[in-house]
């Protein structure tokens, strides 16, 4: 018995710096771009990743990426 496993959504998410608290943490904002096409290479959402976040004045503190996907029984 194999499974297939079929992305159906994808999530960018970009974090980034927004200063200290005051204990001195970091602390960052997310900000999440859904409807993310299935089929797009790692290579691609890390260029799109970098230039969104190119955006903000701040620093990228970290992107990520969350799939949803479907199990199918072959």
């Amino acid at each position: 018995m194999a499974a297939t496993m079929n992305v159906v959504k994808r999530t960018l998410s970009i974090s980034i710096a927004r200063g200290q608290d005051a204990d001195g943490n970091q602390i960052s904002k997310s900000y999440s771009y859904s409807n993310v096409k299935p089929d797009v290479g790692p290579d691609k959402l890390l260029a799109v990743g970098k230039a969104l976040g190119g955006l903000f004045d701040n620093d990228i503190t970290g992107l990520t990426v969350v799939e949803r996907a479907s199990l199918i029984e072959e």
